[in-house]
């Protein structure tokens, strides 16, 4: 279905968007798969971050083993900011939905997540996406970060761009990716 709008209604609409919409801060979201196979991925790749989402699905039991793996990574990984999201609560009825929040209370409880706040959520019906943010605003500090001393950077992966059997001495480079947690105006590129 196609739907139109006058150049009034329309201008209406953006002068009430931008009014009522105000720039609190800046937020990335990282996709961190929890499947055994790309732990190690995961794990460094948290290093860099401020505050998590774990998601739970609210059609399925709890805890699946991706999500008892994801809570591992969130304990080695000492985060101290996590918000549980229990999604696809448009799925279930009300009664299956209270009963997995109870299951995720108790999933959490003496783990770091414990005391984390869980909210029910909707992605496809935008339901309580607005808690969302508002929580992510609220609960989640900003750290203070040091942008005047030398960078530091964790290497997550490397690889060497020699071919095998040279000597050691020989050794001219590589490739080098990771995470910047520091930055100073004068960052270079190269690493080797």
């Amino acid at each position: 279905m196609c739907l139109s709008t006058s150049a009034i209604d329309a201008k209406l609409y953006l002068n009430l968007f931008f009014l009522r919409t105000q720039y609190l801060r800046h937020v990335s979201f990282v996709d961190c798969p929890g499947h055994d196979t790309l732990m190690a991925t995961m794990l460094n790749g948290a290093v860099i971050m401020d505050g998590a989402l774990l998601l739970i699905a609210a059609n399925e039991s709890c805890p699946q083993p991706q999500t008892s793996e994801h809570l591992v990574a969130i304990e080695i990984m000492q985060l101290k900011h996590l918000i549980i999201l229990q999604n696809k609560v448009d799925l279930v009825q009300e009664n299956v939905a209270i009963n997995q929040r109870e299951a995720i209370k108790n999933f959490i409880q003496n783990t770091v997540a414990d005391g984390a706040h869980v909210i029910p959520v909707s992605a496809h019906l935008k339901y309580n996406i607005d808690v969302l943010c508002e929580y992510i605003v609220k609960k989640i500090p900003i750290p203070k970060r040091n942008f005047i001393s030398p960078p530091n950077m964790i290497v997550i992966r490397s690889f060497d761009v020699n071919k095998p059997g040279f000597e050691v001495d020989e050794i001219r480079g590589g490739v080098a990716g990771g995470s910047i947690l520091k930055v100073h105006c004068f960052f270079f590129s190269s690493f080797f």
